[in-house]
């Protein structure tokens, strides 16, 4: 079932759901509205991406202010994260999307992955920036980047994501990490 406002406030104030800073004036009807934190990775261009390697291909790090915003060419893809930290209960689903306001001039902010697991702690959501639309778009900090919707698990998770997570030493934006990407014919016995 997805939460609506008030359940929302209910979970905040159980504490089974925790976004820092927060403020009330970012609850919507059946969500959260979420920011863009500052630091942004650019993944460098010629490189083969090969998940059987440890190493993710090179990415260069940019620091966006008001002043110095960052101009996100169309076709252009990098990872950002959310200004706000986010706890997740083990009674949650969290999936966050794009507003529509973006999507309407080509913006999107995940490209498939949507969910923020039970137990994710006290940390960013990186985030998956592309500019599908024809034209520029400046991407500014703490600007309204996404809308986190709620749902209440039938029973809570017994998994936490900060227990085994393979993000879940990351205090900012993260880089992919492969490990095990592809599985041997023993993982499917």
């Amino acid at each position: 079932m997805m939460l609506s406002n008030e359940d929302i406030r209910a979970v905040i104030d159980k504490g089974e759901l925790k976004i820092s800073p927060y403020s009330s004036k970012w609850l919507r009807s059946s969500g959260i509205t979420m920011h863009l934190g500052a630091e942004l990775l650019k993944p460098r261009a010629g490189y083969v991406v090969d998940v059987t390697k440890p190493e993710p291909p090179p990415y260069d790090s940019v620091i966006i202010t008001q002043e110095k915003p960052y101009l996100l060419q169309p076709g252009e893809f990098l990872l950002g994260h959310t200004y706000q930290n986010v706890t997740v209960g083990s009674s949650l689903g969290f999936m966050i999307e794009g507003r529509s306001t973006l999507a309407r001039v080509g913006l999107t902010i995940v490209q498939t992955a949507m969910m923020v697991y039970p137990g994710h702690s006290d940390r960013p959501v990186t985030l998956e920036l592309a500019n599908h639309g024809p034209n520029p778009i400046l991407l500014f900090p703490k600007m309204k980047i996404a809308r986190v919707v709620l749902f209440e698990l039938k029973s809570p998770s017994t998994e936490r994501y900060d227990d085994k997570g393979k993000y879940r030493e990351q205090q900012s934006v993260g880089l992919p990490i492969f490990n095990q990407e592809i599985m041997s014919d023993d993982d499917f016995e």
